[in-house]
């Protein structure tokens, strides 16, 4: 007989090992309510660390969901860190209940990462993509098309992990980092490619497609 096993983050362990301590320490001396509640915090920050396996279209040019969130933005917009011209974004917001594992939208190599300071104003904002504190990273394609993922910082988050570098080879829909605690995820596309999610739309990382890139593209 098998089971399934609940995977968590490698970055929460630490917190549910301090917080499940913790808990323990202060049921062992009596303070049962104390306890209870540290039990529940353990419990919710061992759901918000979760990282479920998923169900990965292979058609090549699938552009699929970088994160679990809620559609707050499909616009045209500057991307300024790397290629300084206009493309289509797509902003997706990801609430404290939401899965903060990032995933990549393409299969392709890591062209470059710029790490920018900023606020910590609420991510659901337009100008959270522009203010706050993000890392951004250039992706091209096994098609040769450029892309940018922007983690966005938001009002709760505090620490963007990646585990890229320039010259990783990445899968879609490969983990590659995660944002602590609430947070945003933009991501920049050729004004050619086909979006086909929609503001208020709820995609799963690594698993919804949210739109087709053209094969060739610049």
């Amino acid at each position: 007989m098998s089971f399934n096993r609940v995977k968590i983050a490698s970055e929460g362990l630490v917190y549910i090992a301090v917080f499940g301590i913790l808990c323990w320490t202060t049921g062992l001396f009596g303070f049962v309510i104390i306890s209870v509640v540290l039990f529940v915090i353990t419990v919710l920050i061992a759901y918000f660390f979760r990282d479920p396996d998923r169900s990965t279209p292979r058609d090549p040019h699938a552009l699929v969901a970088p994160s679990d969130g809620r559609i707050v933005d499909v616009s045209p917009a500057i991307e300024e860190t790397f290629l300084g011209k206009e493309m289509k974004r797509i902003g997706i917001f990801l609430s404290i209940i939401d899965c903060h594992i990032n995933r990549s939208p393409v299969s392709g190599i890591v062209l470059g990462t710029k790490y920018i300071k900023g606020k910590f104003s609420l991510a659901y904002s337009q100008a959270a993509s522009r203010q706050n504190e993000r890392l951004a990273t250039l992706i091209q394609s096994e098609e040769k098309e450029k892309i940018v993922l922007v983690q966005v910082a938001g009002f709760l988050a505090r620490r963007i992990v990646s585990y890229l570098a320039i010259g990783n080879q990445i899968s879609r829909g490969e983990r590659f980092g995660m944002i602590k605690f609430g947070s945003r995820v933009d991501i920049y596309l050729p004004l050619n490619c086909e979006v086909t999610c929609n503001v208020g739309d709820f995609v799963r990382g690594g698993e919804t497609i949210i739109g087709w890139l053209k094969e060739g593209v610049e």
